[in-house]
């Protein structure tokens, strides 16, 4: 079978095992391992733990890599990976930041380094479908309350800081939506002295 039969007879599978591979295929496991090196060779297949692979060109796409990297949680991108995408900071991050309800930590996936942040259910949220990454983007607004937030805990390392950010147009007062979801007094207190210290740092952005 070539490489090119074996690729669309995976059709609309983004993440898939070896041994799934193989029954759809019709190969043997070790003969669908082969092929699937094969069309990461290429460029088509991502390798992401034994027996667990990317399908597609979205496999080196960022929400792509998050999505496996929280599996079986959903994860969306938010902080300083979100206001990159949002064009709001120029430097590109080191890492990709991403908000869970799985275990937090870091993960390195196919060259990336993804670091995961829980979050509690009920603030999780504010985040759609960006075609760009293959995976789901905080807005700004959310990406802005998600640092305050976890750097508001005391085993994040995150820090609530946001030097070189443009937050012209944001609108606050859907951050401070985000903030009233907060069930526990002495965390929103926390929280809501880093989002005026991040407004105070960039007063002259203008108001949304």
């Amino acid at each position: 079978m070539t490489s090119l039969a074996f690729y669309q007879k995976l059709a609309g599978h983004k993440r898939i095992t070896t041994r799934d591979a193989a029954q759809l295929t019709g190969l043997s496991i070790p003969a669908a391992s082969m092929a699937l090196r094969r069309l990461a060779a290429g460029g088509l297949s991502l390798p992401l733990k034994k027996g667990h692979w990317l399908l597609g060109a979205v496999a080196s796409k960022a929400g792509a890599l998050v999505a496996a990297a929280a599996d079986p949680y959903q994860a969306y991108l938010s902080g300083w990976s979100a206001l990159r995408l949002h064009d709001r900071i120029q430097q590109i991050p080191q890492q990709q930041f991403a908000v869970t309800l799985g275990r937090p930590g870091d993960v390195e996936i196919a060259g990336t380094r993804v670091a995961l942040h829980r979050i509690t259910p009920e603030l999780f949220g504010g985040y759609e479908f960006d075609g760009r990454v293959d995976g789901f983007v905080a807005s700004s607004e959310k990406a802005v309350f998600d640092l305050a937030y976890l750097a508001s805990m005391n085993r994040s390392r995150v820090s609530g800081s946001l030097p070189e950010t443009d937050l012209s147009r944001l609108r606050w007062a859907e951050v401070r939506k985000w903030e009233r979801r907060i069930q526990t007094l002495r965390v929103r207190q926390a929280v809501e002295r880093n989002l005026e210290k991040i407004r105070r740092q960039h007063a002259d952005s203008g108001e949304g």
